[in-house]
């Protein structure tokens, strides 16, 4: 997506923007990073029987322009990290990963960064060639982690639940930062299987502790 001369679309790494469709928003994760101020990059997966996607498709197939709220979110970066970085997406989830390893790559890798990208199947792995180019750089690792192999009888990579490949790569989470993306179930279990393995609670970002926070007594 272009971004028109003059137009303010400024946003953080990590952040996301709403795209108005007929009578509401619908949330995309942003998958450039911020130094790219020329262009918005979307990462959008039709989905068949889905009345939002199929307006979605003929709005990016028929209009000339876009109408968006841009930004949105608070879980983002605004400097390189100053501890290791895990970043954990779940399927889609790994646009918002995007936009921020590249955020970094550009202002410069400080700090090592560990990549877990979760998908049902491997053929999920839309993305695998540019995740494996940004490990070429000495303090990026990528593990792309299937869930349900069977789905995959070619895949002789890692599988299993994401959060749990993590563990086994980290016994100490006492100081690192890590962002997820994913949905609510799995963010939180994410979360309290991290802070039982030492990670402070305040270490780690997702949009879901302000897009569907947990219920208080």
């Amino acid at each position: 997506m272009d971004v028109p001369p003059g137009a303010d679309l400024s946003f953080n790494a990590g952040q996301y923007l709403e795209l108005h469709i007929p009578e509401k928003k619908c949330p995309f994760s942003i998958a450039s990073s911020p130094h790219q101020r020329d262009l918005i990059e979307l990462h959008i997966r039709p989905t068949p029987g889905s009345e939002d996607s199929q307006h979605i498709e003929a709005i990016l197939d028929n209009a000339r322009e876009l109408t968006i709220t841009i930004p949105k979110g608070d879980c983002y970066l605004t400097s390189s990290p100053p501890r290791p970085l895990i970043l954990i997406a779940a399927s889609t989830g790994v646009t918002q990963m995007k936009s921020i390893i590249e955020f970094i790559l550009h202002h410069g890798v400080v700090q090592p960064i560990a990549l877990y990208w979760g998908v049902v199947a491997d053929s999920d792995l839309y993305m695998n060639d540019l995740c494996e180019s940004w490990a070429q750089h000495d303090l990026v690792t990528y593990e792309p982690v299937v869930s349900e192999p069977e789905t995959s009888p070619d895949w002789t990579g890692r599988t299993g639940l994401v959060g749990d490949a993590v563990l086994s790569d980290f016994e100490d989470l006492s100081d690192v930062s890590v962002v997820v993306g994913g949905g609510p179930a799995m963010v939180y279990a994410t979360l309290d299987r991290f802070v039982e393995r030492g990670l402070p609670e305040a270490n780690m970002q997702s949009d879901i502790f302000s897009y569907a926070p947990r219920p208080t007594d």
